[in-house]
């Protein structure tokens, strides 16, 4: 598919340009040229502009996302091109054309127009300058000095998992501060309808631009048709910074109680 993406990126450039703003224009150049980057860091904010989004941004925007190869791009491309479909220009019907294609390959749930975190906006986090996680339903993005790492993922719609951020400022093995996100709630063990739910608690570092899954435990099972009523995270787990400087989890809730340290995961 991305020879063909590319077939149509410079037979569109050549027809279109002249319609084109001057800055989107830029972005379609560095689309051409393989500057996924630069496409990027141009496109995005006229693609993603709430009052007045650009469906040719988001049309090459796409273009550059498909052309990355992890699944999560081209999830998100599919996206993309959903939103520049619905909108008058000159790529709407290459737009639905190229989002049906990806949909056969991808299925309906990863690609959506508008992404979402369980019926409400995606989430987003700053870890600090130039550096965000965003959870939606379909993804988690790590952004980092500029560039977007995306995990592609498919979230139970039946669940009712809480997302906690929590920094950790720690002096060993160095003096850094450590990123820990933890997902919690329940969730069914299978598909919509499940008669058996799961209390679990994940627990993941984000170093850079990396999403590093660290310890995954199941505190409870519950059987029933209806979803149980929510717990507190705190009652069964808490992250801190031990007495030697090192960060660590305590796990009071479960079957098994313990604490770790949690394994230094960036460079010293």
């Amino acid at each position: 598919m991305r020879t063909c993406l590319a077939c149509t990126c410079a037979f569109a450039l050549v027809a279109n340009a002249a319609r084109a703003q001057s800055n989107t224009e830029a972005g379609i150049r560095a689309v051409l040229s393989g500057d996924g980057q630069t496409a990027v860091r141009i496109l995005q904010p006229l693609a993603d502009d709430e009052a007045h989004p650009d469906p040719v941004a988001q049309f090459f925007l796409a273009l550059a996302f498909e052309a990355k190869p992890p699944v999560g791009y081209s999830a998100q491309a599919c996206g993309l091109f959903l939103r520049a479909a619905r909108q008058v220009s000159p790529f709407a019907e290459q737009s639905a054309a190229l989002a049906f294609a990806i949909r056969q390959e991808l299925g309906d749930r990863m690609c959506v127009a508008d992404e979402h975190w369980q019926g409400g906006p995606p989430q987003s986090f700053v870890l600090g300058p130039g550096h965000r996680v965003v959870f939606a339903d379909t993804s988690v993005t790590v952004t980092y000095r500029g560039e977007d790492q995306r995990t592609a993922m498919i979230m139970s719609p039946d669940g009712d998992l809480k997302i906690a951020y929590t920094p950790v400022d720690v002096t060993r093995p160095a003096i850094a501060r450590r990123h820990f996100f933890q997902w919690f709630g329940w969730m069914p063990d299978s598909a919509a309808g499940s008669s058996s739910w799961t209390l679990g608690w994940s627990l993941i570092e984000v170093v850079g631009d990396r999403w590093i899954h660290l310890v995954y435990e199941k505190f409870q099972v519950s059987q029933g048709a209806t979803r149980p009523a929510s717990k507190d995270l705190s009652s069964f787990v808490r992250i801190r910074v031990n007495a030697s400087g090192e960060a660590e989890y305590e796990i009071t809730g479960g079957p098994e109680a313990r604490t770790a340290v949690i394994a230094w995961q960036g460079q010293r």
